[in-house]
């Protein structure tokens, strides 16, 4: 496609991003990010990230830095939240296009840039507001910088590898070293340059860079927090969470190659056919890129903690194999195969709404609010978007369309349905009955404990320092089916759906 048609799919996916700026959180992760960082910022201490009373080692600090400086700029409030994290994706795709047309002749940066951030699970991951997005941009720009040192040898790609890793261990622990550690291995074994890599592992210059960069928040953290502590957030969140499952999070060896088609979904035969038609024994880019995919698909197929974003950490090199089969099929006009396939996408989409209303008919779920469900199985601006959608894919056939405009305008449909509809669906049924009680909540000076429910996006909305403990105070949060473990009177306070807070009795 032309590079004016290009520039304007690029406002439109922009564009798709404003909406979830205003979109409520999502409990557990962005919710306990959320009120970290708030406590942070409400308590004046930002070296230990801290939820209520409790540590909150999950992951270091500084997503929780970046979010309490986006918060003391723009109010506490989502747009403060997600903004770093879609910043973070708008430059992590900037670079990596940048990178493709650096060593890839003839390409294209804006189809690069849209293919990753039109990934529907790239999409996903880009605005949440969490520490995934940071940390696949740092992983990114470690793996240009690797790739850039083995070509040209220049000391300074080396020292913002060491920069890259410095951020990406503040942002999410040893992660991006397993990662970048070995897809550099692997790469230069297989290009029968180890010399390359030791040079790599020994130079000074990067380790001086690396430590720069983290001793001042090591040193401190080090000396505020016990052995037990340290190997908790560094190790055991890393390399535990490889041999150990984690919150109930497994699943078979071959749980992302399932989960694969449903991140890339338009795009699945794409990038399919363009790893097929990688030129790994000719050229070096094309081995370091299959590389890259391959390792993190291997290593956390057989991780014991198997998550969904997980696999994202190695599908930026996906945006240049979905782009090297648009490439070779750019005049190629729409054809049937492309019709159906893509009808049955938007179709299956359609089915969503009619198949969560059944499922909440047959089983009672409290996490979950019925009347929006019902609501969104009647959605009519929604039926007759798809089916306008599915009509434009089948007129498409008989003006000749080129395929590459059926494929991106599938893609970008997606995520302007993912952002306007699905999200705020899916919000307003897990949430919003928390967001109510929680503004309540705002108007009570005492402090406020949680009752057998986990979620923190709860304090956030009611401005208030998380507790999970019934002693702290004689005012609870909880959900209705937890009442009968509450042996106490009480008294209702407010009410909202499945959750409640209530007053208990002296």
């Amino acid at each position: 496609m032309n590079n004016s048609l290009n520039k304007i799919f690029i406002v439109i996916v922009m564009a798709c991003y404003l909406p979830v700026f205003f979109l409520g959180l999502f409990d557990l992760d962005e919710g306990a990010f959320a009120a970290t960082s708030l406590q942070m910022v409400k308590q004046n201490q930002y070296l230990v990230p801290y939820i209520g009373e409790e540590l909150r080692l999950e992951k270091p600090i500084f997503t929780y830095w970046v979010q309490a400086v986006s918060m003391s700029l723009f109010g506490a409030n989502e747009f403060a939240l997600r903004f770093p994290s879609v910043i973070a994706s708008f430059l992590w795709g900037f670079c990596f296009a940048d990178f493709v047309k650096r060593y890839s002749n003839n390409s294209s940066r804006s189809e690069i840039f849209l293919n990753l951030l039109t990934i529907p699970g790239v999409f996903i991951i880009s605005f949440a507001a969490t520490a995934d997005a940071l940390l696949n941009l740092f992983i990114t720009l470690l793996m240009i910088s690797l790739f850039d040192y083995s070509e040209k040898k220049e000391d300074k790609f080396l020292i913002w590898a060491g920069i890259f890793v410095a951020l990406g261990f503040l942002t999410k622990g040893l992660t991006i070293i397993a990662i970048g550690g070995m897809v550099a291995l692997l790469y230069f074994i297989y290009q029968r340059r180890l010399r390359v890599f030791f040079s790599i592992v020994f130079s000074w210059k990067a380790w001086l860079a690396f430590f720069l960069v983290v001793s001042p928040w090591l040193v401190l953290i080090i000396q505020n927090l016990g052995p037990g502590e340290l190997n908790y957030l560094f190790f055991d969140q890393t390399f535990g969470r490889f041999t150990n499952t984690f919150e109930k999070h497994d699943g078979p060896f071959f749980y992302y190659l399932f989960l694969l088609p449903i991140i890339l979904l338009p795009y699945f035969w794409d990038a399919v056919k363009g790893f097929l038609n990688l030129k790994i024994r000719n050229i070096r880019f094309e081995s370091f890129i299959f590389i890259w995919f391959v390792f993190v698909l291997v290593f956390f197929s057989f991780s014991s903690t198997k998550l969904p974003h997980y696999i994202i950490y190695g599908s930026t090199p996906l945006a240049y194999l979905i782009y090297k089969n648009h490439l070779s099929h750019k005049n190629t006009k729409v054809n049937l195969l492309a019709v159906s396939f893509h009808a049955t996408i938007w179709l299956m989409i359609l089915s969503l709404p009619f198949y969560l209303s059944y499922l909440a008919s047959v089983q009672t779920n409290f996490e979950v609010s019925t009347i929006v469900l019902n609501e969104f199985k009647n959605d009519l601006s929604l039926i007759i978007f798809i089916f306008l959608l599915v009509a434009f894919f089948i007129f498409s056939y008989f003006l000749s369309f080129r395929l590459m405009f059926l494929k991106r305008i599938s893609a970008i449909a997606l995520l302007a349905v993912l952002t306007t509809k699905i999200l705020p669906f899916i919000n307003d049924a897990t949430q919003e009955d928390i967001r109510k009680v929680a503004f309540d909540a705002r108007e009570i000076s005492q402090k406020i404990s949680m009752f057998k429910v986990n979620k923190p996006s709860f304090s956030f909305y009611a401005d208030k320092i998380s507790y999970r403990d019934l002693k702290e105070t004689d005012i609870i949060f909880t959900r209705i089916d937890k009442l009968a473990f509450l042996d106490e009177k009480y008294e209702i306070i407010s009410e909202h759906g499945n959750y409640l807070l209530l007053k208990i009795e002296q």
